[in-house]
């Protein structure tokens, strides 16, 4: 007899209001990593199984906020998802300020490294690619998905 095992998958999302492939942006749900409750003492101690990371270990301390200069550590973007904020990544195609107006408190703009799209926005558990700078999809993605976190540990 053979056994099936059950292997996690992102679900793609394509729901109404220009959330699919038509717009240039695609948003997917990425299973939880289960090492999201471990904290690291370097941001260099682990391995995430996502490029950005949705989940996973994460360092304690300050967060960043607004727009920055330098990429983030993952363990850092993993903390602002935990924490119920939203990671929006560039990469150096993409003129950083055509994505300041999304900047803000809970919402950190920063370029990033090796991304799956030029631009790139993260929450817990959930990951908006798009193909160009799409302001009000962006906006649209922070507004639903920011604050559906476990918060700080």
């Amino acid at each position: 007899m053979k056994l099936l095992r059950w292997i996690p998958v992102a679900t793609l999302v394509v729901s109404g209001c220009g959330s699919g492939p038509a717009d240039g942006c695609v948003e997917i749900r990425e299973p939880e990593d289960p090492a999201s409750d471990r904290h690291l003492v370097q941001a260099e101690d682990f391995r995430y199984r996502t490029t950005p990371p949705t989940s996973g270990p994460h360092v304690a301390g300050p967060m960043p906020s607004g727009t920055l200069d330098g990429p983030v550590a993952e363990p850092i973007q993993v903390r602002i998802l935990e924490a119920g904020g939203v990671m929006v990544q560039y990469s150096p195609a993409v003129d950083p300020a055509a994505l300041e107006p999304i900047a803000g408190p809970d919402t950190v703009v920063a370029p990033g490294a090796d991304l799956p799209a030029p631009v790139v926005a993260t929450a817990w558990t959930w990951k908006l690619t798009c193909d160009r700078v799409d302001i009000d999809r962006l906006r649209s993605f922070a507004a639903e998905r920011r604050g559906d976190a476990p918060g700080l540990d």
